[in-house]
């Protein structure tokens, strides 16, 4: 079996226990949001409180998520290498854009000594030391508004919070959307789903 593709049970309970609770936050955030007393999904009250807890464990998951990259070192797994990277990040998204239809196999552009090819690695780097941390501390001081700084720029202090906890949540949702297409749709997208439930990616990478 290539070990350099195996994953860690930690790191699929954090997949998978992540993508629940991110598409928890996203239908009940569209609901919070969108909702109309015409039409709604989710009785309000309801998803409000499902938001809030959904959106806690987030935080208390993605802190450990934290400890466990750091304490492992598979942080490194989200740093593409400089050298070459607009080159490997083109062929990557030729990759995705035109060798898909064509069932070319992705392997081969994995970036060195990593699960990853360079596109995964920089989304993958955006997201988990970018989007989701931003995601988490608007979420937990919108929660908290007592921590909500009083005043900026000549307004309240929780509205420039509120903004940016809706912004970063559209493009939270915009990422599953995609992150699923392009796992559901890719020629190794059984060897994937494989590796995410299993750790292992079976016959394939039998040695």
């Amino acid at each position: 079996m290539n070990t350099e593709r195996a994953v860690p049970i930690w790191i699929r309970l954090w997949h998978w226990i992540t993508a629940i609770l991110f598409i928890s936050l996203t239908i009940t955030g569209a609901v919070l949001h969108f909702a109309t007393p015409n039409f709604t999904l989710i009785d309000y009250a309801a998803a409000t409180t499902l938001h809030d807890i959904s959106g806690i464990l987030l935080a208390v998951f993605y802190g450990i998520y934290l400890l466990m990259l750091i304490g492992t070192g598979y942080w490194r797994q989200y740093i593409p290498a400089r050298q070459g990277l607009w080159r490997r990040l083109k062929t990557q998204v030729v990759f995705y854009l035109v060798g898909m239809d064509r069932d070319k196999p992705g392997d081969a552009v994995l970036a060195v000594g990593t699960r990853f090819n360079a596109l995964q690695q920089l989304s993958y780097f955006i997201v988990v030391f970018g989007l989701l941390p931003l995601l988490v501390v608007t979420g937990l001081i919108y929660l908290y508004p007592q921590y909500a700084p009083r005043e900026v720029l000549v307004g309240g202090g929780l509205w420039p919070v509120a903004l940016a906890h809706y912004v970063v949540g559209i493009l939270g949702a915009v990422y599953l959307i995609v992150h699923i297409y392009m796992a559901t749709s890719s020629p190794d997208a059984a060897v994937d789903f494989r590796l995410m439930t299993t750790g292992r990616a079976g016959s394939a990478e039998k040695s």
